[in-house]
């Protein structure tokens, strides 16, 4: 066990998990690096909650700094490339991380240049700061079309922006202002939240159409201007305040180290997320996982699926360092709340790897599920530290 270090890459879910798993798993001569170039770890889970001024930001934060107690040592610094021969990473300020085992949860990075005008005139919550932003736009905003939508797929969290657009409504509808505000969706995604199946997927458009959101599904994003998203088919939509999801891409210095496919994300052995170099596995938004014939060809980009991913990998490398225990494999499993406002919110939960397709599970929104995910954030944030 003496003198190796594995070293996890990015401190999101994945990495914080990882981390956490091979600290308990393996002794105190086994060195476990976490690189992380934001010093706070940040709960995106809550980023809805925040929206709506439910949350402040310093609730749904925690200093990676914590780590040092539980013997996890954390390089504050960004990735910038990674040497698989000389098993080697390099940062802007440390330029010689070396490894025995590297984990790869780096997640995906955010391409808003991609799409002309995205920048000027969207907001989105996929991180804290774009959030916070988003959140003072919300509560200037009097009157008009708010406008909700999917730039690309794949992007993380699927249920995400239906979740925006339910919880928005209800924002508006408690401050008495819903006679005021009109909602159009829009989605490359033929049905929603497509990852759950066509049935479940029903159900969502339901709850939009039951909101009275209108609803556009198929429809690619390949401009915006000021006060019109204009798309591919050439249809358009106005709005006085737009909230899209920005395309996602996987980080460079991964792509610059060619371990990634033509799916443009990390290919890894579905139950082990092993790459195709030994030693070196991926966990989370930036793999590209197979799936069975079924709902999607890929795994959808989610937290629970890196938590996960993340245990398995933290096992497995155990296993290696210490030549004996049991070598685990991920068998799929993976939940997710969708709030719909009024204090509920619908569960869903499934196994994704099941064979010949996924077995998914679909509970009607109630408050319990509500206070479920209230519970799942407070663990998440005490937990891990």
């Amino acid at each position: 066990m003496s003198g190796k270090t594995v070293l996890i890459l990015g401190g999101g879910v994945g990495g914080l998990v990882a981390s956490n798993v091979l600290r308990e798993k393996v002794g105190a001569q086994t060195t476990i690096r976490l690189v992380e170039r934001k010093r706070q770890f940040q709960f995106p889970p809550s980023y809805p909650w925040l929206m709506l001024g439910q949350r402040k930001p310093e609730q749904v934060q925690k200093d990676l700094g914590l780590l040092k107690k539980k013997g996890i040592e954390v390089v504050n610094d960004e990735v910038e490339s990674i040497d698989i021969d000389g098993k080697v990473v390099k940062g802007k300020e440390n330029d010689d991380l070396s490894y025995d085992y590297l984990i790869i949860a780096l997640g995906a990075e955010y391409a808003p240049d991609a799409i002309p005008g995205f920048k000027e005139h969207a907001h989105h919550i996929y991180d804290l700061d774009s959030a916070v932003r988003f959140k003072e736009a919300v509560e200037k905003f009097e009157r008009g079309t708010i406008a909700v939508g999917v730039s690309r797929t794949p992007f993380k969290c699927p249920a995400a922006p239906y979740e925006t657009a339910l919880l928005l409504e209800d924002y508006y509808s408690k401050k008495g202002m819903r006679d005021r505000v009109k909602f159009e969706f829009f989605t490359p995604e033929g049905n929603p939240v497509p990852a759950v199946g066509a049935e479940i997927g029903s159900k969502v458009a339901e709850f939009l159409k039951s909101k009275n959101i209108s609803y556009h599904p198929k429809l690619k994003v390949t401009e915006i201007r000021d006060g019109e998203a204009r798309f591919e088919s050439g249809e358009q939509i106005s709005f006085d305040l737009l909230f899209c999801v920005p395309p996602h891409k996987a980080p460079k210095p991964v792509v610059d180290a060619k371990l990634t496919d033509e799916t443009g994300w990390i290919p890894v052995k579905p139950r082990t997320l092993e790459t195709k170099h030994n030693g070196i596995y991926a966990v989370g938004d930036v793999t590209s996982l197979p799936t069975p014939k079924g709902y999607m060809p890929f795994l959808p980009k989610a937290g629970v699926f890196a938590h996960g991913q993340a245990e398995v990998v933290a096992n497995n490398i155990a296993v290696q360092i210490k030549g004996r225990g049991k070598v685990k494999e991920w068998d799929g499993h993976g939940s997710c709340f969708l709030e719909v406002g009024h204090g509920e919110s619908a569960f869903v939960k499934g196994r994704f790897l099941a064979e010949p397709k996924p077995e998914i599970e679909f509970h009607m929104p109630g408050k319990v599920w509500h206070m479920q995910k209230v519970l799942f954030e407070k663990y998440w944030m005490r937990h891990w530290f």
